[in-house]
């Protein structure tokens, strides 16, 4: 299983949502807003809570993953969230994704948190590779990608369905090696 996250790196905090989230996660749940929250977050805000006090932490328990807040430092407001997925132990690779609210993108915060996440996963979470997979057609993940630290591999060709369409993936990685 993954430590215990905390990282501080330029102006933001990165942790695991806690408790404390309550309040900003039933705001975005309430308002619809998916776009700071991670993949698998309550649909209901009645669910907000037990989604904090459980289901988060399990993730990190259990090896699979972590799901990770990023806050801005300076006032403590949630920007955005990133987290590790389909982790395996074995191989000592994970990947990384990360999600940014729409008022907050354009500051940097998203290649401020991929790249601290990955290095703190290559340095303390035990891992050897952490990998990113972004559809080639979005210009502004590529560039996270590239900024953060990650060196672009290979292209998966109809890599991912969205409706009827299907989109190329590049797959970037960050490795323990350099």
């Amino acid at each position: 299983m993954f430590p215990p996250v905390k990282i501080i790196s330029g102006g933001l905090e990165i942790r695991e949502f806690g408790p404390q989230d309550v309040a900003s996660v039933a705001a975005f749940v309430a308002a619809g807003d998916r776009t700071a929250l991670p993949p698998g977050f309550p649909e209901a805000v009645a669910d907000v809570e037990g989604w904090l006090a459980d289901t988060v932490h399990q993730r990190r328990l259990s090896g699979e993953g972590v799901h990770l807040v990023i806050l801005e430092r300076a006032t403590g407001e949630i920007v955005g969230s990133t987290g590790l997925r389909d982790t395996d132990w074995e191989a000592g690779r994970t990947e990384i994704g990360y999600g940014i609210h729409s008022s907050q993108r354009g500051r940097g915060f998203a290649t401020e948190a991929a790249g601290a996440v990955g290095r703190w996963a290559l340095a303390d979470g035990g891992m050897r590779r952490v990998q990113l997979h972004c559809r080639v057609d979005n210009m502004a993940s590529l560039r996270v990608a590239e900024k953060a630290g990650y060196q672009r591999e290979t292209t998966l060709r109809m890599a991912e369905q969205d409706g009827r369409e299907a989109h190329e993936l590049a797959v970037f990685a960050m490795t323990a090696a350099g």
